[in-house]
């Protein structure tokens, strides 16, 4: 069913706030834009799925209503920017939530599961990927974009039977509701603040003084002129572009054409902005830059180790590695031992598998091959002391 007035919305809301789930799921054009426009909105109860177009629908607080409603859980599966244009909408989270990726990965999926994958292996369908790439937002939409759409939560309410099944017949439906509980976090949402994002720049830490203050500023303002005029923050310039820019100012529009990944376009309309950002930063005080402390030579041997140990544990007890913790959590694992603030020193991962490298890096395990399987197997002891 497609809902395309508020009348059929209220009507499919009023049966949908008697459930207690709503199966979700969204399509979305990102290309071009910084912020991605909502094109359809699909939505499943238990016997009705239907297609909600936010273009035509006037009033979408019945909807807003159900996604903030405590007793009613929202399931979807890799629901990152689903979450994300909900909450631009909103102002707020939606809360709570069930993610189908993140709980295969407690299953031993990988935890970058597709859905079409994932419905292939807990119903045996096969689905269409015949409108993945459709233009979401031109009007009106095709009998066949809908059927595709509403796929979208007719198979995840089997999928979503499956998963919450399995984690409850091996005892980890507890920690999928750990695993939810950061999508429900205003703060994951929020903005960072323009004035940081120069940290996540690759090769920003080989940068000082003027050189970095001039970054810090040049990427401050990519990232504003992107929000505000609705763009992709490459459309301004790339990272490279910019850390060239904070090492060599250029003090005239005219001396862009000379950097090499700056279009005619791009200097026209944003090369003013960037000069004058550059200017700002290298007359500002430049930032410290916080740096993590490294490893110590000749330790990247036993980061592999640990690696090598994490994929066997997980393997064992078929979890997604990947979801358990990165080649830098275990760099400061070996750092920090269990002081480290990482998710594997928290919760359920700590227990069934931070303690076991504890152990690892204290000398108190042992890794071998069996030899029927071939597989790695670690031995530890839960004795461990700090």
């Amino acid at each position: 069913m497609l809902i395309q007035t508020d009348s059929q919305l209220s009507a499919f809301c009023d049966a949908a706030k008697r459930q207690a789930t709503l199966f979700l799921d969204t399509e979305f054009v990102g290309e071009g834009r910084y912020y991605p426009e909502l094109g359809t909105i699909q939505a499943g109860i238990d016997g009705q799925a239907v297609v909600i177009d936010p273009i035509t629908v006037r009033d979408l607080t019945p909807f807003f209503a159900l996604l903030t409603d405590p007793g009613i859980e929202k399931v979807f599966h890799a629901s990152t920017q689903d979450l994300a244009i909900f909450y631009r909408l909103l102002g707020c989270p939606v809360a709570p939530v069930f993610d189908t990726q993140i709980a295969a990965a407690l299953l031993g999926y990988d935890e970058q599961i597709s859905f079409l994958n994932l419905v292939e292996r807990a119903t045996g369908t096969h689905l269409s990927k015949s409108h993945g790439f459709t233009d979401w937002l031109r009007r009106p939409l095709t009998p066949g974009q809908i059927e595709y759409a509403l796929d979208d939560v007719r198979y995840l309410i089997p999928v979503y039977e499956y998963v919450v099944r399995e984690l409850k017949k091996r005892e980890r439906l507890l920690w999928s509701r750990e695993e939810f509980r950061p999508l429900e976090d205003p703060a994951r949402y929020r903005q960072g603040n323009p004035d940081e994002l120069y940290l996540r720049v690759r090769g920003v830490e080989r940068l000082r003084g003027k050189t970095l203050g001039a970054l810090r500023e040049l990427v401050a303002y990519r990232e504003e002129t992107a929000r505000q005029q609705n763009l992709p923050i490459g459309r301004i310039a790339r990272d490279e572009v910019l850390v060239e820019l904070a090492r060599h100012p250029r003090t005239a529009v005219k001396e862009l054409e000379e950097v090499r990944g700056l279009a005619p376009q791009q200097i026209a309309r944003f090369g003013v902005g960037l000069i004058s950002a550059a200017q700002r930063g290298s007359a500002n005080p430049p930032p410290k830059v916080n740096r993590q402390p490294s490893l110590s030579n000749g330790l990247e041997p036993t980061v592999d180790f640990l690696m090598l140990c994490l994929r066997s544990l997980a393997g064992e007890l078929e979890i997604s590695p990947g979801l358990i913790a990165t080649r830098a959590d275990l760099a400061e694992l070996i750092i920090d031992g269990h002081q480290a603030d990482i998710p594997l020193m928290r919760g359920w991962r700590r227990k069934i598998i931070g303690e076991a490298l504890l152990a690892t890096l204290q000398g108190k395990a042992t890794a071998r091959i069996l030899p029927d399987s071939r597989r790695v197997h670690l031995d530890w002891h839960a004795d461990v002391r700090w």
